[in-house]
This record gives structure tokens, sequence and C-alpha cells, in this order.
């Protein structure tokens, strides 16, 4: 599946799910796919700069082949890191490089967490990006 065809799987479940609770539940639910790190991986060098919460990440590649893990000691956070892994652990850097993620404005998301949330956010895809660049 391309990167959109991952995002639009995601905005389509939230949608569907039209009560804010309900998404909620959603986010709690899918954060439980994300495997927890270890505190040895809870380190500065992996910590994302510019987030409210404490959110981790992990990149590696295969040749162009980007890998992502995530973490944060935020539930919410979790979830929505979720789906950022969904979207772009296993894409090339190419399909990284060139694609624009939506699913926050297309869903309520952005409406129902802070600003600095939404920033801090902004910043896990833009690591992400970052790197990809520079493999």
């Amino acid at each position: 599946m391309t990167l959109a065809e991952v995002e639009k799987t995601y905005i389509d479940d939230l949608n569907m799910l039209e009560d804010w609770f309900l998404q909620y539940e959603y986010l709690l639910e899918i954060s439980s796919d994300l495997p927890k790190f270890s505190d040895q991986e809870k380190t500065d060098a992996n910590k994302v700069k510019g987030c409210q919460s404490g959110v981790w990440l992990n990149l590696s590649n295969d040749d162009d082949i980007v890998h992502v893990q995530a973490d944060s000691d935020a539930l919410i956070i979790r979830g929505i890191l979720a789906i950022i892994v969904g979207i772009f652990d296993g894409q090339s850097k190419a399909e990284i490089d060139s694609f624009e993620p939506s699913f926050i404005e297309k869903t309520n998301i952005k409406n129902q967490i802070s600003t600095d949330r939404f920033n801090g956010i902004n910043s896990v895809i833009s690591t992400i990006k970052n790197y990809a660049k520079a493999i």
C-alpha cells in the first residue's frame, strides 16, 4: 500500500467513529500495537524535541527503506504515534520525502489536542522526513 492509502485507512477509521470518545478509544487501542521502549532506548538522542510529552523515535534504514519505532509516556500521543508509525514504517525514503500527511487535519484529532501537542506531532513527522532525506 502507498503512504496515502495507509493514511486514508486511518482517516476513514477515525471519521467513521463520529464521537470523540470512540475516537479516543480507537487511539488507545492502536497505541497498544507500539512496543514500549526500554529505559535504555529512552535517551536524549532518541527524544523528539518540541514535544510536550516524552516522545522517543528510533529510526533506521535498510538501503532506502526507513524503519520507524516510536514511544511516548502519554497514551493519546502513543495512539497518534501508532498512526505515524503505521504510515511511515517500511516505506522508501523517496515516498516519505514526497508525502505530506493530512490525517490530523482530516479527522477530529486537531480539535482535541492542544497546540503544543499538535506542534510536537509535527516535530515527529519532520524528524522522520529529515531522516529520510539524510540517508
